[in-house]
């Protein structure tokens, strides 16, 4: 499978920052990802979003942030700002030294 969902499911990205996973193409439509040396699909490794826990995710807020899930040590707690949006890192599964890609959404 190596990152792209089986024909006819789609998983629910968890959104805000994450470790591995599925790839969320809310802003377009999916754009294949491929290693340049090899054609294999390379998944997301690293997924790091304008928010830690914000917007319409309050749903994934870690139990001990719900009641200051607006303090601003809760929706951004790194302080890290990406302008909108959200930054993927993707490697190639079939060879970690292949060079590694980003996407934007």
């Amino acid at each position: 499978m190596h990152g792209r969902a089986p024909e006819g499911h789609r998983p629910s990205p968890a959104p805000d920052w994450k470790v591995g996973g599925f790839a969320s193409w809310h802003l377009t439509d999916p754009a294949p990802v491929d290693c340049p040396v090899c054609g294999t699909a390379m998944p997301p490794l690293l997924t790091v979003d304008q928010w830690e826990c914000g917007g319409a995710s309050r749903s994934w807020s870690p139990i001990e942030d719900r009641d200051a899930e607006n303090a601003p040590r809760v929706i951004d707690p790194v302080g890290v700002y990406l302008g909108r949006g959200l930054m993927r890192v993707h490697t190639c599964p079939a060879d970690p030294f292949h060079p590694h890609r980003l996407s934007f959404q």
